[in-house]
This record gives structure tokens, C-alpha cells and sequence, in this order.
């Protein structure tokens, strides 16, 4: 099941903390040749991966920061106990 990005709902299901790349794989806005693009790049230029991304216009910055949100999402319901 592909889930939205920006439906924290769709989230609710994960009890492990998620990588980037995880969390945009997971709702389709990656593939695995993006990723590994990316990872790949990333050995040269020392950015994060998520600015990775963002650099080689695989997604926008807005983009970006959503992902960053639902990963801390994730992280605060697993910290709190919440399933």
C-alpha cells in the first residue's frame, strides 16, 4: 500500500524509526534508482540525503520538509508508546 505523504494517519502502522529514503519510497515519490542516484552523490558531495534529493530535483524542498515531519512523527509515537 503506497501511503500519503501528508496523511500522518497513514503512518500509524510503523513501529520502527524510517530513513528518509524509507518514508519516500514507501508513499512512491522515489524509486530505487533514485535512491541509489542519490546515495551515490551523496559519497561526493557530504550533504544529507534528503538534501540529496533536493539537489538532483527528484523532489522539492517542500517535499523534503514533509518527509522530515512524518519522520519525526514516527520517532514521537514510538518515544511516546503509541501504537
Amino acid at each position: 500500500m503506497v501511503k500519503d505523504l501528508y496523511k500522518f494517519e497513514d503512518w500509524n502502522d510503523i513501529s520502527e524509526h524510517q530513513r528518509i529514503g524509507d518514508i519516500l519510497l514507501s508513499c512512491g515519490k522515489i524509486n530505487l534508482l533514485h535512491l541509489a542516484m542519490a546515495l551515490d552523490a551523496q559519497k561526493f558531495q557530504r550533504v544529507p540525503l534528503g538534501v540529496m534529493f533536493v539537489v538532483l530535483k527528484i523532489i522539492s524542498k517542500e517535499e523534503l520538509a514533509q518527509t522530515l515531519l512524518v519522520q519525526r512523527y514516527i520517532d514521537d509515537r514510538i518515544s511516546s508508546g503509541i501504537n
